[in-house]
């Protein structure tokens, strides 16, 4: 499963490389700064197969996303965006016992990962008290804790979902205009092309200048995964992580 976790970041970084391209774009300091939103935090998942214990990892979670539409869109406006290609990941060690196999002189491996990337767009209403959007996010996501991969070894590379994604804001300044509680909530009940998706998410605003969020995002999902130490028929598993950060932008949009 090293392979497929290899071809996973790959996949990743030609993608930013890509974004970040200064063929035909260079951008200031300031403006890098203004087209980015980063996010740092602490991270407990868990890979949980039909009627067997969890397998869980804790670890650090960071996320990058670009601002596309949310960054030249003009802020007067009532109706706006938020958008951004997203690429996060979170990096762990399982807290499991790891198993051994004597015969083999092999022992399961403690490393574990998280890899989310996509493209999110929610137009929207907003205004100096209150915002409301809606739309959607196109996200692909793989997992490995220990030995147990998700998806299945005979899964895709990746599992993909399009999940529904409602954002609400609320003003707590006059004066700081990005000031802002947020709550955002994810939903895709799956189809034979999807996989299903749910995940919360809270922030609220810290610091005098508006530009830093303490948030708290739980995210569930389920679909098939596999031991791949002791291997074995792919079964129905859970997934499920919780992420403790602040992020980090040059403005809400």
């Amino acid at each position: 499963m090293k392979y497929r976790f290899i071809a996973i970041l790959i996949l990743m970084l030609v993608g930013s490389q890509n974004l970040y391209s200064q063929d035909y774009i260079i951008l200031s300091d300031s403006e890098v700064r203004g087209i980015l939103r980063v996010s740092l935090g602490a991270t407990q998942f868990s890979l949980r197969e039909k009627d067997s214990l969890a397998q869980s990892a804790y670890g650090i979670h960071l996320s990058n996303e670009v601002k596309l539409l949310s960054y030249v869109w003009n802020k007067e406006k009532s109706f706006t965006f938020h958008d951004a290609f997203y690429l996060d990941l979170s990096f762990g060690r399982m807290n499991n016992e790891p198993r051994e196999l004597p015969s083999k002189g092999e022992s399961e491996s403690r490393f574990s990962y998280v890899a989310n990337m996509g493209y999110l767009l929610l137009p929207g209403y907003r205004n100096p008290k209150w915002a409301l959007l809606a739309g959607l996010d196109f996200r692909w996501r793989a997992v490995k804790v220990g030995e147990y991969t998700f998806p299945n070894v005979d899964g895709p590379l990746l599992y993909y979902s399009r999940p529904l994604v409602i954002r609400a804001e609320y003003a707590l300044s006059k004066e700081i205009a990005d000031k802002r509680a947020i709550f955002m909530m994810w939903y895709d009940n799956g189809t034979a092309k999807r996989t299903n998706y749910l995940s919360a998410r809270l922030e609220y605003p810290i610091g005098e200048k508006g530009r830093s969020w303490i948030y708290f995002q739980y995210t569930g999902q389920s679909a098939l995964g596999e031991d791949t130490f002791t291997p074995s028929d792919a079964k129905d598993t859970k997934f499920n992580q919780l992420i403790l950060g602040v992020r980090i932008q040059n403005a809400i949009l």
